[in-house]
C-alpha cells in the first residue's frame, strides 16, 4: 500500500474510509476525490468506462472516472487504480420515496443496458460447479449450528430445505431458462447510491458486468438495505420492496418467464449471495450489520412478488 500513497501523494495520515477495501478521500486541486481499486483487466476497465458514459448520456447520473497524471486508471503493483469525484449529497433515509426513487434509476439502467453491448465479461454459469455446491451445504451446515439458539433459525431451516431441493432438483434446469441479461452494477444497494441536489447519483460501479436482469434485481431485493447505516437493520419489507419494485416497472417490463420462474431464482440469488454475507461475517462488525445479517435468517423469500 505504500506504492499507492506515494504514486497519488497521499499523507500517511489519509485513511480507507471503507472497511472492506481500500478506499481514499482526499483533495485534488481544491476537489473532493475518492481513489479506489477498480477492475484488474484493462479492457475490461475501458468497457466499465463505456457503460457509465452510456448511462450519462442516457440521462442517469454515475460517478466518471477523472484524470490524474493524464491518466483515467492507474497500474500499480497486480491492481489498478481510479479516481472519482466525491458526490456530496445525503444519504439514504429509508424513506418510501427514496426506495421508489432507487427503484426506478435500477429500472433506468436496466433499460438502457438491454442490448448488452458494452461488457464481454459478467455472470457466468460454469462457475458453480460441484465444489461450489459442496461449499454451500457447508455453509448452512455451520450457520444452523453457529445460530441454533436464535429465534429466527426455524425460517432458516426451512430455506435450508428449499436450498437442498434446488440443488438437487431444479438447479440444472434453472441455468437452461433463456434469461434477459443487461449491463448492470451487480452491486445495487444503499451505500452505493447518493441523493445530491441534482438527484440520485450511482457511485462505486466498478463491479459491473453482464447478469441476468432479474439477478441483479433479486440481489437488490436480498442486500439493499447491507452496510448502510441510515437503513433498517433488516431486508426489505413486503412494503417497502412493493415500492421499490413500482419505481423499477416503471421503466422495465418484465417477461413472462422471469415472472414464473421468478421464486427460483429469487432463491439461487440468496443461495449465492446471502449465504456467502452470512458465512463471510465478522465478530468486529457491527451491531447494525449483525443485526442486518439475523435479518436474512428469517426472511420469507415467498412474501416477495414479481
Amino acid at each position: 500500500m505504500n506504492e499507492v500513497y506515494t504514486y497519488f501523494g497521499l499523507d500517511t495520515s489519509v485513511k480507507s474510509i471503507y472497511k472492506y477495501s481500500p478506499v481514499f478521500k482526499t483533495k485534488q486541486d481544491g476537489l473532493n476525490i475518492i481513489i479506489k481499486k477498480t477492475k484488474k483487466d484493462r479492457e475490461q476497465i475501458e468497457r466499465l468506462f463505456t457503460w457509465t458514459e452510456k448511462l450519462t448520456d442516457n440521462g442517469i447520473q454515475v460517478v466518471r472516472p477523472i484524470a490524474f497524471n493524464d491518466q483515467l486508471y492507474h497500474e500499480i503493483n497486480e491492481d489498478h487504480w481510479v479516481v472519482y469525484p466525491f458526490i456530496n449529497g445525503r444519504k439514504y433515509d429509508a424513506s418510501l420515496k427514496d426506495m421508489y426513487d432507487a427503484g426506478c434509476m435500477l429500472g433506468k439502467i436496466h433499460a438502457v443496458t438491454s442490448d448488452r453491448s458494452v461488457f464481454n465479461h459478467g455472470f457466468k454459469w460454469e462457475q458453480y460447479d460441484e465444489e461450489f455446491m459442496n461449499d454451500v451445504k457447508g455453509d448452512i451446515t455451520n450457520l444452523l449450528d453457529i445460530y441454533k439458539d436464535d429465534f429466527h433459525i426455524g425460517a432458516f431451516k426451512d430455506l435450508s430445505k428449499e436450498i437442498n431441493r434446488l440443488i438437487e432438483t431444479s438447479f440444472q434446469s434453472i441455468k437452461d431458462i433463456p434469461l434477459p441479461y443487461v449491463d448492470a452494477s451487480w452491486d445495487y444497494k444503499a451505500n452505493n447510491l447518493v441523493f445530491s441536489e441534482q438527484g440520485l447519483v450511482l457511485i462505486d460501479p466498478d463491479n459491473a458486468g453482464s447478469v441476468p436482469r432479474v439477478f441483479d434485481l433479486a440481489l437488490a431485493l436480498i442486500l439493499f438495505h447491507t452496510e448502510m447505516d441510515t437503513a433498517p437493520r433488516r431486508v426489505f419489507t413486503v412494503k417497502e420492496w412493493e415500492q421499490f419494485k413500482s419505481g423499477y416497472l416503471s421503466y422495465v417490463s418484465l417477461t413472462d418467464t422471469e415472472k414464473k420462474v421468478w421464486n427460483e431464482l429469487l432463491l439461487f440469488v440468496y443461495m449465492d449471495e446471502a449465504l456467502w454475507a452470512m458465512s463471510d461475517l465478522d465478530e468486529t462488525e457491527s451491531d447494525r450489520q449483525k443485526s442486518f445479517i439475523k435479518s436474512l435468517l428469517g426472511v420469507n423469500l415467498h412474501e416477495y412478488k414479481l
